[in-house]
């Protein structure tokens, strides 16, 4: 199975790859400061701490870093640098699963105020859950394959097999790495499904604000 980014790779799907991520990262950084934006006014409506505060400001903060890198990685194939590609997706999943967890911890913090919002909080829990349990076992597969050492360094030389097999996006023969890609589209759409709950969040701030 093909990382995510092999499919930049092929003539055929490259510009589809780049629209597509192009579109996600402007999407993921609008939606970051719109939640910001009504999660800010429902806590102060409600008076609540510092902690809340915080917890929505560094979530969106992590948002719309993931939602830039996003869009930079679009316009950087990993066939042409490869090690900035690299450095892009490391900072695209660490502020991701950063932004899934302040953001479960944000609707924890608020179902204590009121508990409607344990629909948000149970579904979200789990998906978190989920998106870091693929993100570890992703990063576990990686490094079964180049290992600890290579991985910090980003020392590449143990790439280059790698890199053959999947230059026009084909399926991977390298089992530790075909996992990896496996649970890379398993993250994924773990985090999908968390941006989802935030459907209903604002559903519930909106019914709240309009009951008052």
């Amino acid at each position: 199975m093909p990382f995510i980014s092999d499919t930049d790779t092929n003539p055929v799907s490259s510009p589809f790859f780049t629209l597509g991520f192009t579109l996600t990262g402007l999407l993921l950084a609008v939606i970051a400061w719109q939640m910001y934006s009504i999660r800010l006014e429902w806590i102060e409506n409600n008076s609540m701490g510092t902690r809340p505060r915080m917890l929505n400001i560094f979530s969106a903060i992590f948002g719309i870093i993931s939602g830039i890198f996003l869009i930079w990685i679009a316009y950087t194939p990993w066939d042409e640098n490869l090690v900035l590609h690299l450095l892009q997706a490391r900072i695209i999943f660490v502020s991701s699963i950063a932004w899934a967890i302040l953001s479960t911890m944000l609707a924890s913090e608020m179902q204590v105020h009121d508990m409607r919002f344990e629909r948000v909080f149970k579904p979200r829990r789990f998906r978190t859950a989920l998106t870091v349990i693929c993100c570890v076992l992703m990063a576990l597969n990686v490094l079964r394959f180049i290992g600890f050492g290579d991985a910090t360094s980003m020392e590449l030389s143990h790439f280059e097999s790698y890199i053959e097999t999947v230059e026009i996006c084909t399926d991977l023969t390298i089992p530790e790495m075909s996992l990896a890609a496996l649970f890379e589209w398993g993250m994924v759409l773990g985090l999908i499904a968390v941006v989802h709950t935030g459907i209903l969040e604002a559903d519930l701030i909106c019914s709240h604000e309009s009951e008052e």
